[in-house]
């Protein structure tokens, strides 16, 4: 078993790696306060070939470089929260909107089995989802919820939608059996009028936020499902197909047309490009 390194302990093992430390006492106190295998994630892309124990880092790599593009993915992760709360609340109202009034009694049509497709992912039952919106909407101790409950009503989805998960959410979306419901809400936001690729989009976004809310690295990591490019994000300059700057690239857009202005991709470009290899591991991440 491997004893516990000290803040000292972490600094000798990366200056026999060969990485340098400008100012070794800054370096511990942002050791201390980060944690060392937080901060791992980050200078793997530096080191010669960490898969295969090679963990010396390349020439011209220091603490302080590695420590600068920490220090902008956890400002971008607060960029990111506050866009994906901003087009988060916007479609979920717009999505239960458009359910209930897509048929009579469309309120509670999320309720029903056959308004969902049997398509489902691996080790899944097509009862699942209706089973998890179930469970969601019974552990919730909302005012609202409970007066339903007690009334022995159900629960309208203008409702439900403010309890469900955001995942659970996007999953009612992309099994949804109403074409109709879901070219409406195309209309809402222009980026997912292609409502055949929407449920590949917002599975992205609920991975990206559950990125943020566990504060985890955004730079250089690829994304779980591929987004297919579009000459609408274009605008925001070029990435790989799994780079996290499709996705993020998408938010933008949604934000700004939510917002009715740009304001949003503009505080989001200008954190991203002040640093090239910050941007570059957006762009084409590695790992």
């Amino acid at each position: 078993m491997k004893s516990a390194l000290t803040t000292t302990g972490f600094i000798d093992l990366l200056k026999s790696r060969k990485l340098t430390l400008e100012d070794e006492e800054n370096a511990k106190k942002l050791l201390l306060h980060n944690n060392y295998y937080r901060l791992s994630g980050y200078w793997r892309k530096y080191q010669i070939n960490p898969d295969k124990d090679e963990n010396d880092f390349v020439n011209g790599i220091t603490f302080e470089k590695i420590f600068e593009i920490y220090d902008l993915d956890t400002k971008l992760r607060c960029l990111l929260q506050k866009g994906l709360g901003i087009f988060e609340i916007c479609f979920r109202s717009v999505f239960a909107y458009h359910a209930a009034n897509a048929e009579e009694c469309g309120m509670f049509s999320y309720l029903e089995q056959n308004t969902y497709t049997d398509k489902i992912s691996k080790n899944e039952k097509p009862e699942d989802l209706l089973a998890a919106i179930k469970k969601e909407l019974g552990r919730s101790n909302e005012k609202y919820l409970t007066h339903y409950r007690n009334i022995n009503e159900k629960v309208p989805i203008w409702a439900a939608v403010e309890v469900l998960s955001f995942g659970t959410i996007s999953k009612m979306y992309s099994r949804w059996t109403n074409k109709n419901v879901l070219k409406e809400i195309g209309k809402s936001f222009r980026i997912l009028k292609d409502y055949e690729h929407t449920a590949k989009i917002l599975r992205s976004l609920v991975n990206l936020r559950n990125l943020c809310a566990h504060q985890s690295r955004i730079w250089n990591r690829r994304l779980i499902f591929q987004v297919p490019d579009r000459d609408d994000l274009q605008v925001f300059g070029k990435s790989e197909e799994r780079a996290q700057w499709r996705i993020i690239s998408i938010l933008m857009l949604l934000v700004d047309e939510i917002n009715q202005n740009n304001e949003y991709s503009n505080e989001i470009l200008e954190l991203c490009r002040q640093n090239s290899e910050f941007y570059k591991g957006l762009t084409e991440p590695t790992l």
